[in-house]
């Protein structure tokens, strides 16, 4: 009985704490062709933000994408995006792996998002939005 209380404990605090740091919105080219497939992994950022455009062009043999990012949302939001890049065979391209670069997008503007593939294998791409809490956030040891 006295492991019990604990371990309810720790599951009911897990519990609260669910919602992962990286669920937003993404963008992905098909291969050999530029529509998009928009994926939504949170519901409440999906609502927020739509991708009204992608434009890509080669520019010396690499891979050069500028997506356009617009808010449904009348306040600010802290965003952050990412960019993987693939190969004809669908695998991630290691090695230059794109930071996630911080965003601020102000209430129904827009905003495009550059990248520029690592290399001249990479033939795909996706684009990974998500939300930066503001929320302060207190660690223990």
């Amino acid at each position: 009985m006295k492991y019990i209380v604990p371990l309810l404990a720790v599951l009911m605090l897990s519990a609260c704490a669910t919602q992962p740091v990286t669920s937003g919105i993404s963008v992905e080219q098909s291969k050999n062709s530029f529509n998009e497939q928009l994926r939504v992994d949170n519901p409440g950022l999906g609502n927020k933000l739509a991708i009204t455009d992608v434009k890509t062009r080669q520019t010396n043999q690499l891979t050069d994408v500028v997506v356009t990012l617009s808010s449904q949302y009348k306040k600010s939001q802290y965003l952050q995006y990412q960019f993987n890049w693939f190969d004809k065979d669908g695998f991630i391209i290691k090695g230059n792996h794109s930071p996630w670069q911080a965003l601020t997008l102000f209430g129904f503007a827009k905003t495009q998002l550059p990248g520029l593939a690592p290399s001249s294998d990479a033939v795909t791409f996706s684009l990974a939005v998500r939300e930066v809490s503001t929320e302060s956030q207190e660690f223990k040891d």
